[in-house]
């Protein structure tokens, strides 16, 4: 991998943890001489990262405008929900098979986590790692590799939802009905208490999204 290669993917991987964390909001203009300066690189490699940004459906890329942190759409959500629910029974029927007493251990201490945490984006990236602690064991590399595409994005729609309000509790009831079933390896019950939390999520976060557009 070249130096230039290297330099693109670390400032793509800047902008795109900025957006995620909710440190850029959607319609924030993302200034090429700004992140030039913070990462010490030159507006090319910058440029670059952007249009990487703008493909994977982060940046709006506005001519003589400039770039801009695209907002989270009804059919965004739509879409990314239509793509989860084909690949995540996939994945958890190959994952939940091969599920040991050290994956129940991990998954449920980043639930015991997720019910203490009051601060929502730490709680967002929490709820990524228990999707990690899931999914990891599944031998599907590609589907896992999507999925956690689609975390990202979640993640940071979440944080538009919920990260306003310090009171909010997260409710981690299916997560627990999730793990107690696939203890009793009942997979395909365990797969359908999944999928209902998160057609659950994406309606919620649908409905946030056109209440913001």
């Amino acid at each position: 991998m070249s130096t230039k290669t290297t330099s693109v993917n670390k400032v793509a991987e800047y902008i795109r943890k900025e957006i995620i964390y909710g440190n850029l909001k959607p319609g924030d203009q993302i200034k090429e001489f700004h992140i030039s300066k913070i990462c010490k690189i030159s507006r090319v490699p910058v440029r670059e990262a952007l249009r990487i940004l703008h493909s994977e459906g982060y940046v709006d890329m506005i001519p003589n405008r400039g770039s801009f942190v695209r907002k989270v759409s009804r059919e965004y959500v739509k879409e990314v929900a239509e793509v989860y629910f084909i690949i995540a029974p996939l994945l958890l029927k190959d994952a939940i098979p091969r599920f040991t007493s050290g994956t129940f251990r991990k998954a449920e201490s980043i639930l015991r986590k997720i019910e203490k945490c009051r601060d929502f984006n730490k709680v967002g990236y929490l709820i990524w790692d228990f999707g990690k602690a899931i999914y990891g064991p599944s031998k599907l590399d590609f589907m896992k590799f999507v999925i956690n595409e689609i975390y990202k994005h979640n993640i940071r729609a979440l944080n538009e939802i919920f990260v306003k309000s310090s009171e909010m509790k997260y409710d981690v009831t299916h997560h627990k009905k999730f793990l107690d079933l696939c203890l009793k390896k009942q997979t395909n019950e365990a797969i359908k208490i999944w999928n209902k939390h998160i057609q659950g999520l994406s309606k919620i976060i649908s409905e946030k999204a056109i209440s913001n557009n």
